[in-house]
């Protein structure tokens, strides 16, 4: 009997595994990562989410190398180049079935469709399986059998079909007898922020026992940017370290089995927003090549190069947005209400096309996730499933004194602002700008509302 080839992906964990779990039932276990970089260019993603990814692979080999599984780290430039290494890997190691967890954008989903075929023709086997959402793509649909495009009926129909399906996470795989031997690694580290994001399934792992612990002060304080309140579990989600079944099955055993704590709780409902946005990727295949998810959905933008590159720069002269924008870029991560304001303040009321910022925030997130940023975007620019009406414009100022009403947050990013006093530092006077040197607003936000209002009614 030949070996069992498991190609990881966007799933770097042993734990609730589902390609690597049933490849051990199989046989010897054999493991590959292959990272293709010019492909990953191209689709924008952030250096800090390679670095992330790299590490955590190192460590993800360790735990393997426990239980005698070997793991290969390859490089190529594209999708299509990585089904001529793995028939390399299936020729040299004597591979008679490949398993592999399925991810979902076009991109994806046409390449892995064509190495299957490949692979068949050559007679090996292929088992392909759903390690990414909790629930499996296509379980949530309404009476009439068609997908929901709002997310309210949406989690409530999710619930419903929870109750009733098993969602234990898959335990790590048994040691084997393989022998290891040499293992490729080629190098594509980056640099990223580990003090902020330490790698690895364990530390994804520990950052969810610790999230628990205040997971009932999230609701209150998940939209204050000044203080931990979230989970930051999003880079560990992104990058498959933790599963989002993991994250579900993990709170609900705080709540001791306590199904109804766990529906009413808001973190759940983010997780749940998750899983919605990944369905609308598998349904709605045409927002992975730039176009709205509402194609009806009116799209005015304009040409607004020089407030673009100052949003980038965090140099708005609205002190929450440049605020956020200098955590994005000094981080490689954005508290979630400031996503909203600056995807707000970019696409509505400096009217930028969304897919620009969409773009940027991919460019340097080290959560970047094609499904959720991609529905963010769309639900503030009031094209996407379930989106912000096109009259829902956050004021940055309103914004700023109601979730950072010291000035904490700006204090901290806009260090040129911290001496003004808790009033001045939300909006601060023209002598104010001249005398730190911070710039007056590139909008005014009165009329670049009324504009907007005009322009998207």
């Amino acid at each position: 009997m030949g070996k069992k080839l498991v190609w990881f992906r966007q799933d770097i964990r042993v734990n609730d595994n589902p390609a690597l779990h049933h490849a051990a039932k199989s046989g010897e276990v054999i493991a590959i990562y292959i990272e293709a970089k010019k492909q990953r260019e191209q689709h924008h993603e952030a250096k800090a989410k390679v670095g992330l990814i790299y590490d955590s692979l190192l460590l993800l080999r360790e735990t393997l190398n426990k239980l005698n599984i070997p793991l290969h780290i390859m490089t190529c430039d594209y999708f299509t180049d990585q089904t001529k290494l793995i028939k390399e890997v299936i020729k040299d190691h004597d591979v008679d079935a490949v398993f592999f967890n399925n991810e979902y954008p076009v991109n994806e989903l046409e390449r892995d469709s064509e190495l299957v075929k490949d692979l068949e023709a050559d007679g090996l086997e292929v088992n392909r399986f759903h390690g990414d959402m909790a629930l499996e793509p296509n379980q949530v649909k309404n009476k009439q059998g068609d997908p929901y495009r709002v997310f309210t009926p949406y989690k409530k129909a999710w619930i419903e079909v929870h109750k009733t399906a098993p969602i234990e996470p898959l335990k790590e795989p048994e040691k084997q007898s393989l022998d290891i031997k040499e293992q490729t690694t080629d190098d594509f580290s980056e640099e990223y922020r580990e003090d902020l994001w330490p790698p690895g399934e364990k530390a994804a792992l520990e950052r969810v026992d610790r999230f628990l612990g205040k997971v009932d002060q999230y609701k209150s304080k998940r939209d204050i940017p000044s203080v931990s309140g979230t989970s930051c579990i999003s880079p560990y989600l992104t990058i498959g370290a933790i599963s989002a079944k993991q994250c579900i099955h993990a709170l609900l055993e705080h709540y001791e089995g306590d199904e109804q704590k766990l529906y009413g709780n808001t973190w759940f409902s983010e997780l749940v927003w998750r899983e919605f946005y990944r369905q609308i990727l598998i349904d709605n295949p045409q927002i992975t090549k730039h176009k709205a998810f509402n194609l009806s959905a009116k799209e005015v933008w304009v040409d607004n190069s020089e407030a673009f590159e100052a949003w980038k720069e965090g140099r708005t002269g609205f002190p929450i947005i440049d605020a956020a924008m200098r955590q994005l870029n000094q981080t490689g991560w954005m508290h979630n209400r400031l996503r909203m304001n600056a995807a707000m303040f970019l696409n509505k009321l400096c009217l930028v096309d969304w897919r620009l910022g969409e773009k940027y925030f991919m460019e340097k997130l080290i959560d970047g996730d094609f499904a959720s940023n991609n529905g963010g975007w769309q639900w503030c620019s009031s094209t996407g499933a379930d989106g912000a009406p096109y009259f829902r414009i956050m004021s940055p100022l309103s914004q700023s004194k109601r979730f950072d009403p010291k000035g904490d947050f700006i204090r901290k990013l806009v260090p040129e602002l911290k001496e003004l006093d808790d009033k001045s530092i939300h909006e601060p006077s023209v002598k104010q700008r001249e005398n730190v040197g911070y710039p007056e607003p590139v909008i005014d936000y009165k009329a670049a509302r009324k504009r907007a209002l005009e322009l998207l009614s």
